[in-house]
Formats: structure tokens, C-alpha cells, sequence
């Protein structure tokens, strides 16, 4: 066979696997659910999410509401590579006190990280 057939080949595959590669580390937009049915209704009046990998924040949501409280679910938008993560909650009640909770999570593309928050 002729050298630069092979070289050329070579490259080629080469360069393929680079883009597929490339591709898999590229971070991809997911989302974390916190649950917060466990509360009563107007109970919860502020939420802090933080969601970090290896000590670093890839996204914090710090949210205040009324008198009529927090929402079921707090969705947090994260952009970054899939994998294990760690999500810290911060709920505050209406009457001030402060509770925190952290979990770790696993961030998927195809279907969002769901934490339950008692």
C-alpha cells in the first residue's frame, strides 16, 4: 500500500477519535430538582442551593418568596460535564430558623437529579 494512504488513514482516525473525545467532556445543560413537598405550605420562605463538584460551584440559587412561601419543587439550572455532584440546601422558615442539608447527586443530560428535603 502507498505510505501516504496509510498516513492519511491514520490521521483520520486519529482526528475522529479526538472529536469524540472532545465530545464526551463537552458540559451539557442539566437540571437538579429539590423537592420541598415534605414542607407545609408557607412554612418555607427562603432556599439556597448550591451544587459543587470537587469543591467547586458549578451553580448556587438563592431564592426568596412571600408570605405564601416556597414552591414544591425548586429547579436549578446547572450547565457542566454528567457525573457525581453534591447539592447543599439551605431552607429558612418563616419564623427564621435555618436548616441545611447536603446530598450528593448524580447529573444526568436525559433526566434531571431529583433530591427529597424533609
Amino acid at each position: 500500500m502507498n505510505p501516504r494512504i496509510l498516513r492519511f488513514g491514520f490521521l483520520a482516525v486519529l482526528a475522529g477519535g479526538l472529536v469524540l473525545f472532545a465530545h464526551a467532556r463537552s458540559p451539557c445543560d442539566m437540571v437538579v430538582e429539590v423537592d420541598l413537598t415534605g414542607a407545609l405550605p408557607g412554612d418555607i420562605v427562603e432556599t439556597d442551593v448550591i451544587v459543587y463538584r470537587e469543591g467547586r460551584s458549578l451553580a448556587r440559587v438563592d431564592e426568596r418568596y412571600g408570605a405564601g412561601g416556597a414552591p414544591g419543587t425548586v429547579k436549578v439550572p446547572v450547565r457542566a460535564r454528567p457525573g457525581a455532584a453534591t447539592v447543599e440546601v439551605t431552607l429558612v422558615s418563616a419564623g427564621g430558623t435555618s436548616r441545611k442539608t447536603e446530598r450528593a447527586v448524580e447529573l444526568a443530560a436525559d433526566s434531571p437529579a431529583h433530591l427529597q428535603v424533609r
